[in-house]
């Protein structure tokens, strides 16, 4: 019955081997996140998605990244969301998807995620180049695995 839906609608549905959250749910959890003013929360979705990435090689990893995320509501953390697929994408040789180079995945005036106002500083070298290309100072030794 869904195919049939699908098909009405001129699409089709396919799945993948995984359970893994795509980047599209995870900008959802973050939205939530964000609205419920939880930073800690939004980073642990943005945490989780990275985890999900590196666990997947492939086409699968691919598929994960390749729906479009719904606005999150925070520029800077859309931003965010589209470096974090683009560096994990690209670390397996994977085309990105159009929607992580779209205007609104950018801010002109880089910051931090603002998390914990007691972070330190530290400098651009330790920020991955899709993070800092958006304007995102995120530290790269964040998304490494505990």
């Amino acid at each position: 019955m869904v195919d049939r839906l699908l098909a009405g609608a001129g699409h089709r549905l396919y799945s993948a081997p995984t359970r893994r959250d795509d980047a599209a749910t995870a900008a959802a959890e973050i939205r939530l996140r964000l609205r419920q003013n939880d930073r800690d929360r939004a980073l642990r979705a943005l945490l989780q998605l990275n985890d999900d990435l590196v666990a997947e090689y492939g086409l699968v990893r691919g598929i994960l990244g390749l729906a479009e995320p719904e606005q999150t509501g925070e520029p800077l953390w859309d931003a965010a969301i589209a470096a974090l697929v683009e560096w994990r994408l690209r670390a397996e040789g994977i085309p990105l998807p159009g929607w992580v180079d779209q205007p609104e995945r950018f801010v002109a005036e880089p910051r931090t995620l603002e998390v914990d106002p007691s972070d330190p500083v530290r400098p651009l070298s330790e920020v991955p180049d899709e993070f800092a290309k958006r304007g995102v100072l995120a530290w790269r030794d964040t998304f490494a695995s505990m």
